[in-house]
């Protein structure tokens, strides 16, 4: 696979290797590049020689636990988006992460992981190349430029119709569903964009 082909660079951060690997699978199969850590030290010596676009880190794990983890590198400036994961988390875990600094915190297993990754990523795209008038990166794959541009057009159009959905497939030309998944794939809240 050619790099002009890759979508984002990944770090998934988990010693449970069948759940890092599936999640592999599933990312790379749409070309996203995935690396895998199965410890915060492997984690750390990583990100000395590599850049990620998301991280996605388990809160339990061998060693130093993924909390201290995220809390070390959000102290040093990690500026890259942090998702932390667990099995069997607390709700004062979850409130414990995003105050640190985490974009998320998910329920492991992970379904249905692709629209959340396009999401994550495409949200840090979008704070990245915000320096054009149309917030569009023309050095991005074409499928990242795409997806800028149709969350950009359809955050537009949803708050110009005060969230109508039935206005904004018309000026879309789009049927409803497909509206409705578009959205969700986009991951566009359609009550809040």
């Amino acid at each position: 696979m050619s790099s002009t082909n890759i979508i984002g660079k990944i770090l998934i951060i988990d010693d449970e290797s069948i759940n890092s690997e599936t999640m592999m699978d599933t990312l790379e199969d749409v070309n996203y590049q995935v690396s895998l850590a199965a410890n915060a030290q492997e984690a750390k010596s990583m990100i000395q020689t590599q850049t990620f676009d998301l991280v996605m880190m388990d809160v339990w794990m061998p060693g130093q636990d993924g909390m201290s983890l995220l809390e070390e590198w959000i102290e040093q400036g990690f500026s890259t988006p942090i998702v932390m994961m667990s099995g069997h988390a607390e709700h004062q875990d979850v409130v414990k992460a995003i105050k640190l600094g985490a974009v998320d915190f998910l329920k492991k297993p992970l379904h249905d992981i692709l629209p959340l990754v396009r999401k994550f990523l495409s949200h840090q795209a979008l704070k990245t190349s915000r320096n054009s008038i149309t917030g569009i990166d023309f050095d991005a794959p074409l499928k990242v430029a795409r997806n800028i541009f149709e969350k950009e057009y359809f955050n537009h159009h949803l708050q110009e119709n005060n969230h109508n959905i039935a206005a904004v497939a018309t000026k879309a030309g789009l049927e409803r569903t497909t509206l409705y998944r578009k959205l969700k794939d986009l991951g566009i809240d359609k009550n809040k964009a």
